[in-house]
């Protein structure tokens, strides 16, 4: 009896000398953001209009994982008249000949990223977000322009800003 009790004992041990202690990176408490990839699908809405959707897809580290918001936050600096209503601002620029120009939209496209932050002592947060981005087009309303990209940025629950990243050239 006693030696199988020594033998459980070391099994419960050994896993535990041969696992190393992972150490824990730094990360500024500045989001930094990295665009990954686009993708754009044809579809139809429920009344079958034409729709182009894009998904636009990133990565968020954040040395505090402070990033996101409840659906409950909209009282104080997150109020809907509040300039951190939103956390993901992204502006869309047209390809006009040679030249980028940023389109003026009368809806600017700004987004809410849900709340983000991992549970645990280690806040670091290391996350993939994607955002769904639609048009509608018709022959009457054709699409605003054909190429195009975004660029973007998210602020953080501390109001610390991310750096700015574009996507790839988007063309419809």
């Amino acid at each position: 009896m006693k030696r199988k009790r020594k033998i459980l004992i070391l099994l419960l041990i050994l896993p535990m000398l041969f696992t190393k202690c992972r150490k824990i990176e730094d990360y500024p408490d500045e989001p930094q953001i990295d665009f990954l990839e686009v993708i754009v699908k044809d579809s139809l809405d429920v009344l079958d209009n034409k729709m182009k959707h894009v998904t636009l897809k990133f990565r968020v580290i954040d040395g505090d994982g402070d990033v996101g918001l409840y659906e409950s936050d909209t009282f104080g600096p997150f109020s809907r008249d509040s300039a951190y209503y939103y956390n993901l601002f992204i502006d869309e620029y047209e390809k006009v000949g040679e030249d980028l120009v940023r389109v003026e939209n009368q809806f600017p496209r700004n987004y809410r990223i849900p709340y983000l932050t991992p549970e645990g002592q280690n806040k670091t947060l290391i996350a993939n977000v994607s955002v769904e981005i639609e048009y509608g087009y018709s022959e009457m309303n054709p699409l605003p322009f054909s190429e195009f990209f975004y660029m973007f940025s998210i602020v953080d629950r501390s109001f610390n800003y991310s750096n700015t990243d574009t996507s790839s050239l988007i063309i419809f």
